[in-house]
């Protein structure tokens, strides 16, 4: 049972990852190249520019936030991974060892 938990974790952590590395590279990211006074200036130009700064910061952070969580998953299944060696461990141990 352990180790199918485990599988089952490292396959979330790896999909975890996966959806960081996409939130990192959306085209999203990359706006404020056209956010600049080349493209558009005034208050309301500097304004746009300012949220989209906030909002990929918070994108950043939750990409940050899922490799977190990847992370502690992988421990979670590393550890997993070793109860179940030291269960079938002392499965193999005469009684009263």
């Amino acid at each position: 049972m352990s180790y199918a938990q485990a599988v089952v974790h490292r396959q979330r952590a790896s999909h975890l990852r996966t959806v960081a590395a996409r939130l990192r590279t959306t085209p999203a990211m990359s706006l404020q190249r056209y956010s600049g006074v080349d493209t558009w200036h005034g208050p309301r130009a500097d304004a746009c520019g300012i949220e989209l700064s906030v909002v990929q910061r918070a994108v950043r952070d939750a990409a940050d936030d899922l490799d977190i969580h990847a992370q502690r998953l992988e421990r979670s299944a590393d550890d997993l991974v070793t109860a179940a060696i030291r269960a079938a461990q002392e499965a193999r141990l005469p009684p009263f060892h």
